[in-house]
Parts: structure tokens; sequence; C-alpha cells
């Protein structure tokens, strides 16, 4: 029986429901997009709306057309950036981001001649608010994530989303890490768009991913990212206006989106803060029994929010340590830079190619982190 710790990348095993939903859809309704009239075409529909009615109820917003399904939290990311920006615009991050966001930022950097700004970080994780408040003046953007997929740090959400809203600078907030992890039924009142992907947190499969634009948001200030068939103004050679169908063309994932509505429905009879706490009390339980152990070092975070934590040996290289936790004990791990470079940079780890991450979920067991405690141990002393 292996035990799975790399949730960051996909969680493993899905929710209880989420693989009979799927295999429901293509058994009974998967000839259907929920673009016909048929009654094939109406369940899909309905499955459709209850994913993104889903997905506003679980994050607070109001109007569920402004759920833009795409194909993963990158997707969605890349949708509000070509879409929202413009030439000589000024964009503020961090300095610990994912390449999710810097890739299509610097390219945006060269086309549109961007101006790009980065809050400096600690090694902590934690950001300096003095230093934020200074460089949001005269932004358009302020894009990060909410939970860094390498250390598991978590953003001061709300201070940030109050120096943003005194200098009328939209916030994009990358959700990949927390979505479903940590409570967020008021966050859609604390940025403007918000992108996730349902195979992390959400228990569900690849492939599924959204963008949310905020109630008060005006959304004729965004272009799609992609225009051609929605199913719907077919008489017209051009992208509809209205929501959700301007930002939705083409062919949905709906084996997908079905599956994603049973994840949706498991994480709701949960309960995500009961999730969180059990996310929490993992990684302390994995940290108290690092230090007990020579030879290993793991990167600590002021703000911790799961159970995600990078930790690297003194004289192994981080390929050897996952290479061997796999292959002698069974343990399923990340390492590498975690497309997040500039992390590993803030974090000291760059230089040897990153940290073998580790990343457990709500289904992994104090059982399981004791195991891996023990096999960190014995590759430690040998």
């Amino acid at each position: 029986m292996r035990i799975y710790l790399d949730n960051a990348a996909t969680s493993f095993p899905k929710a209880p429901g989420v693989k009979e939903a799927v295999c429901a859809f293509m058994e009974s309704v998967g000839a259907s997009p929920g673009r016909s009239a048929h009654a094939l075409s109406i369940e899909s529909g309905r499955i459709l709306y209850q994913a993104r009615r889903g997905l506003a109820d679980l994050l607070g917003l109001e109007d569920c057309k402004r759920v833009f399904f795409t194909h993963n939290a990158t997707m969605a990311i890349n949708t509000l950036l070509q879409g929202f920006l413009r030439a000589n615009d000024v964009v503020v991050t961090t300095q610990m981001e994912h390449n999710a966001l810097m890739r299509p930022l610097n390219a945006l950097k060269t086309r549109l001649n961007l101006e790009i700004r980065q809050i400096p970080c600690a090694q902590d994780g934690t950001l300096d608010l003095e230093s934020a408040r200074e460089l949001l003046k005269g932004a358009k953007l302020l894009a990060c994530a909410h939970i860094n997929n390498v250390s598991g740090a978590m953003i001061p959400l709300e201070e940030l989303s109050a120096l943003a809203r005194n200098e009328g600078v939209a916030f994009l907030l990358d959700g990949a890490q927390s979505v479903g992890c940590v409570d967020m039924r008021n966050v859609m009142e604390q940025v403007d768009f918000l992108a996730l992907s349902a195979h992390k947190g959400l228990l569900s499969p690849m492939g599924v991913g959204a963008l949310l634009v905020g109630d008060s948001v005006a959304f004729k200030e965004l272009e799609p990212l992609i225009y051609g068939g929605t199913g719907s103004a077919s008489e017209e050679e051009i992208q509809p206006l209205f929501l959700p169908d301007r930002f939705e063309s083409g062919t949905p994932n709906m084996h997908g989106i079905a599956g994603l509505c049973a994840g949706l429905e498991w994480i709701e009879s949960k309960g995500v803060r009961e999730i969180h706490a059990h996310e929490l009390d993992l990684r302390a339980h994995l940290t108290e029994g690092l230090q007990d152990i020579k030879g290993v070092r793991f990167y600590k975070v002021a703000n911790p929010a799961n159970a995600t934590l990078s930790l690297s040996f003194e004289n192994k290289s981080i390929s050897e340590v996952a290479m061997r936790l796999d292959r002698e004990f069974g343990i399923c791990v990340r390492a590498g830079l975690h497309c997040n470079p500039a992390t590993h940079r803030i974090l000291g780890s760059f230089a040897q190619g990153g940290s073998v991450r580790l990343s457990a979920g709500v289904f992994n067991t104090h059982e399981e982190i004791q195991s891996c405690l023990a096999a960190l141990s014995a590759i430690a002393k040998s």
C-alpha cells in the first residue's frame, strides 16, 4: 500500500462519489454537452449549473454566471491577464510566485510593455506590507497565490485586499492551493478575480478549472481568451456579450465537471474547516517529528495554512531522497523546483535544485505521517 504525499500537485484519492459521478455521466448523459433541447442535454446543463452554483456558494459569489470554466488554474490566470491588461499597465506580485503567473506575465511584459513590481518576501514567507503599500501606487492589478505551493505559507489576504482597495487596484488571487482546503466563504468580497483548479483541494478530476469574477466587477473590461461556438446566439458571427457564454467557447469537459459536482458535495458535507484542521494537525505531526531527525532541514514558515512543506538533507541529493522514499518505502513525494523557482531562491534551495516536498491531504492519516518520518530517519542514517 503506497502512501501518497503529493497532494499539492494533484489530490489522491479523489472525494467519495467522484468516480461514480464521472462514470454515471459517461454512461447516461455523456453524449451531450448541454446545448440541445433533448433530455440528455437538459441533464447535462443541470450538472453544469450545479457545479457553477456550488463554486459560487463555496467562495461567496452571488452571481454564479460569473464562474467561467477553464481547463485548469493556469488557463484561468491567462484568461484574466491576457483579457484585462493593456499597454503600459503596472502589475504587482510577490517575490514567491508560481510559473503559472510569472510566465504569462513575463510574456506580456514584452508584448505590452508592462511594469512588474514585486513585494519583498522574507524566508519564512512573510510579506513586507509597507513596501506593498508603496508598490501598489499607480498599479492596475495585484496578482498573487493565496497559499505557496512549496512551503504552505499563506499570504495576509485581508491586509493585501485593503491595500489594493485603497489604491483602486484590482486583485487576482491564485487559489490553486487553497480552494477546498481553507475557509473561503467570503473571499470574493476581498478580491476581484479568483483562479482555481478542480484536481487539488476540490478532490475532483484533472482538466477542470475556473475563473471567478467579482459581483461588482465590470466584466466588459475583460476580453475572452478564446473565441468560438457557445451554443448560443448562433445567428451572430461575433462573440456573445452575456455571461457565462462570453468566456466559455467550445465544448466543456462535462465528465470532469460532473466529478467536480460530486467533489463539491462531499466537501460541503465534510466541512472545509474540518478539512483545514486535519491538514494542520498532519503538518504539526510532520514538523515535530522532523526536528528529531539529524541531517534533515525543513523550511519553516510564519503562517502555515496546510500540510505542504519542503525539506532537504545535508549529505544527500533531493532526487536520491525522493527516489528512495518511492522505491524502498512506497511513499510518493515530489522533488525539484515545483514550477516555482522564485520561492526556492527566497528559501535558499534553488542552487541544490529545489527541495523534497511533502504535501499531505485530507485522506492522509497520522499513521502514514509516522511511517514517513520513520522512512526519512532511516534514509538520514544510511
